[in-house]
């Protein structure tokens, strides 16, 4: 079990993840590879950043990253991943709780869109979870400051967020089992604790990785029109966000982000 009383201060998070397979898994990988004493010190020394596929869509990444840099983390390794519809269920299974279909499968669409990027990241003064959380801002845009990594990236509204962290030591242990499986997350583990201090190049492959994958992803094009039924709106949602190439795909979900409900009850925000 992971000790879940040092890794977060949130007496509910506690709760839940003692009965969570994926915290003891995250776990079970820290204290395997580094031991728990170390394993321990990895989750509290270490923040976990998702670029996700919308920042990438968006052209957004390196600007994010080079603001993280700025903010004076230091990266300690990073995968290309891409999550599958069950990742998005697994990473959000608590705030998914009032999502609607809509909402649902536009998540799911933007997984589908292609790879993100984890990066693992340390600061010199410590306590980088909660730190790259601050330094994220809010998923509303009317809730965040200019100067956030959502606002750099334009992230538009609930839904297109462009970047996701753990927000403390527990959820790195519990989202590093979500993001990668049993022998990269062990082979993650063990080169980001040997690479201290860690360098900026270490992220040039990757984010040449993913960025090769998005090439050509146009602006966003207008809302969709008006239905007159919900459920023929989200009969074209489901349509449109299935086209291929990527890069309509990509379009639609900028359109559509901004048109479908996103919370129940019908609010958009």
């Amino acid at each position: 079990m992971p000790p879940l009383r040092r890794l977060t201060d949130v007496p509910e998070k506690r709760e839940l993840y003692a009965m969570d397979p994926l915290a003891r898994e995250g776990w079970a990988t820290l204290a395997g590879v580094l031991g728990e004493r170390e394993g321990l010190g990895f989750a509290r020394e270490t923040g976990v950043l998702w670029l996700r596929p919308d920042a990438a869509a968006s052209g957004m990444a390196e600007a994010v990253v080079e603001r993280i840099s700025a903010a004076g983390f230091v990266p300690l390794g990073a995968r290309v991943v891409r999550l599958s519809r069950g990742d998005v269920r697994a990473l959000w299974w608590w705030h998914l709780k009032r999502a609607t279909a809509e909402r649902l499968l536009l998540l799911d669409a933007v997984a589908e869109l292609g790879p993100g990027l984890v990066v693992l990241y340390r600061h010199p003064e410590g306590d980088p979870a909660r730190r790259l959380t601050a330094l994220k801002g809010a998923n509303d845009p009317a809730g965040r400051s200019a100067d956030t990594l959502r606002s750099l990236a334009n992230s538009p509204n609930r839904l297109l967020t462009m970047v996701h962290t753990s927000d403390d030591p527990a959820d790195v242990v519990r989202e590093l089992a979500v993001f990668l499986p049993w022998r990269e997350r062990a082979a993650l583990v063990a080169s980001a604790w040997a690479n201290v201090p860690g360098s900026p190049s270490l992220l040039e492959g990757p984010l040449a990785a993913v960025r090769a994958s998005y090439r050509g992803c146009p602006q966003a094009d207008a809302a969709p029109s008006g239905f007159s039924e919900r459920g023929e709106a989200f009969a074209a949602l489901v349509r449109d966000t299935s086209v291929q190439p990527m890069r309509q795909r990509w379009a639609a979900l900028q359109a559509w982000s901004r048109r479908a409900p996103l919370l129940a009850g019908g609010a958009q925000r």
